[in-house]
């Protein structure tokens, strides 16, 4: 806190999710569920959510850099030899009790329960999505480890110095930040062309992705049975690939139009693409070896490394497992919004604890009111534990100013040229194509620049597609910054004012290697 007694707060990121979300989220954030393997929590959150930009998310400045939680993870870290398996083992806890419960809303038949009985279900699930900070944990670990007063960087600043190789210090930073496991991007884009290499090589299947339409593929797929099966089995096991905290996945007919897109379109055939995604996978874990064994970090700083290797594998997949259970807690969603006679979009703007008395009294939150947060939108205060819901125009802005976390909602004019970090390095000009949220991906066009907030999961389509990479948050070790790094896009990251100043359409000139963007109207 300041010399006040206020909280210094600093917007770490924005999400496109739901108050309904974001309730469950800032609790599980409190929470210490991580522990023994993680000691991690939040004290002090806030999440304003704002009509058509997203949830902006600020935690308090004074519990992470090197004090307080970050402290705490190191410290996870450094007196336990077994942390990497340990923290393995505790991820495949949680989620294994999340998945259960997913099993049990999706085998059962949700309309012949009584409404006590779709109220422990709706309990259940909740409590048991709040033993942890879910997503949080793995992100922050990963910055604590990168903490400029931690082991790792200071051992890599000394040894540099010892090398005279201090002018690289961002490059050796960045090779120790590739990911030795493959994220969801990496593995769902191998198993993609994969299969798209084997309808690519039967000449009657690719001949009728050549020409016939989306509907007409969907049907005539089905009469091989073998490839019908790959395909069937890519869009179930990654179904939620493409999905946000409030939609659900893909259709067949979608699916069916980007593997078309790779057989038909490419410029390279599917085959040369999964080459050349291995390849460059490989290449990266090949410097990243060579680099830690030049730098011959002593035992204590090679197991802090092989710890953050371990906080960049399951990234993903965490968040990956998260929105993969949001499918299933859909159907409990639509079965309560029946009962209550409302829709599923209407109870995305309940808190958890407001749903769980409607549920319990089947009672709702005046149209007016819920309208009301649509419209204006919404603020989550937790302070200490004590957790506050704000709405109302008027309150949301006396809100805002009171907390002094004005910074991200004011307007930028007449920029022309700003930076960020040097995530994935290269040169080009491009248009600009602004997504707000991961719901636009589809918008993008085939070499353009792709300017948001920040890259999520659902973002993997857009990878694609893209020139390169520009965010307003991140560092070198966020979600934008590993995925272009393995799929060789020029990235800037940490800009915090991409989505600001650059509009569609803009010609972009992008030097990734000096971390510069230039609006060349």
């Amino acid at each position: 806190m300041n010399e006040q007694g206020k909280i210094n707060w600093f917007w770490a990121h924005r999400r496109n999710a739901s108050l309904h979300h974001f309730s469950i989220l800032m609790r599980g954030m409190s929470s210490k569920g991580w522990a023994p393997a993680v000691d991690f929590w939040f004290d002090n959150q806030i999440v304003v959510g704002v009509p058509g930009k997203g949830c902006y998310v600020f935690y308090d400045k004074s519990q992470l850099k090197s004090g307080a939680k970050f402290k705490d993870i190191q410290d996870s870290i450094d007196k336990n030899p077994n942390f990497v398996k340990d923290f393995h083992r505790r991820t495949d806890e949680i989620f294994g009790a999340i998945f259960f419960k997913c099993i049990n809303i999706d085998l059962e038949n949700l309309k012949l329960l009584s409404n006590d009985e779709v109220l422990y279900m709706y309990k259940d699930f909740i409590n048991t999505m709040m033993v942890a900070p879910i997503i949080t944990v793995q992100l922050w670990g990963i910055e604590a480890c990168i903490d400029e007063d931690y082991k790792i960087i200071t051992f890599l600043q000394n040894r540099l110095q010892e090398l005279n190789k201090g002018r690289d210090f961002d490059m050796y930073k960045s090779a120790l930040l590739v990911n030795t496991g493959e994220t969801v991007a990496f593995t769902e884009q191998k198993n993609f062309f994969q299969i798209a290499t084997r309808l690519y090589e039967d000449e009657e299947i690719k001949k009728m992705f050549q020409n016939e339409t989306i509907e007409e593929i969907s049907a005539g797929l089905k009469k091989y049975p073998e490839e019908d099966s790959l395909f069937e089995k890519h869009t179930q096991k990654y179904e939620w690939i493409n999905t946000e905290y409030v939609s659900g996945g893909w259709s067949r007919e979608k699916w069916i139009e980007s593997f078309k897109k790779a057989i038909v379109t490419e410029d390279a055939s599917p085959k040369e693409k999964l080459e050349e995604l291995i390849a460059n996978f490989n290449s990266l874990n090949t410097q990243r070896q060579k680099i830690i064994n030049e730098l011959n970090p002593p035992k204590d700083v090679l197991h802090a490394i092989d710890s953050l290797a371990e906080f960049i594998a399951m990234r993903d997949w965490t968040k990956g497992y998260f929105t993969r259970s949001l499918l299933s807690y859909n159907k409990l969603l639509d079965e309560i919004a029946s009962r209550l006679k409302v829709t599923r979009d209407d109870l995305l703007s309940y808190s958890y604890t407001e749903l769980e008395q409607s549920i319990k009294s089947g009672k709702t939150i005046a149209k007016e009111e819920i309208e009301e947060r649509k419209q204006n939108g919404f603020i989550i205060k937790i302070k200490q534990g004590k957790f506050d819901l704000v709405t109302g125009k008027d309150q949301i802005k006396k809100t805002i100013n009171d907390e002094d976390i004005s910074g991200p909602f004011e307007k930028i004019i007449n920029t022309t040229e700003f930076k960020g970090l040097s995530a994935s390095p290269g040169k080009i000009k491009a248009r600009a194509r602004v997504l707000e949220d991961a719901s636009k991906v589809s918008q993008l066009q085939e070499g353009e620049i792709l300017v948001t907030y920040m890259t999520t999961i659902e973002f993997i389509p857009a990878f694609r597609k893209a020139a390169a990479v520009i965010t307003d948050e991140g560092g070198m070790s966020c979600h934008a910054a590993i995925i272009s790094r393995e799929f060789k896009l020029p990235c800037i990251v940490g800009t915090k004012v991409a989505t600001r100043v650059v509009q569609t359409g803009d010609m972009l000139e992008v030097d990734a290697g000096k971390g510069t963007v230039k609006i060349l109207k």
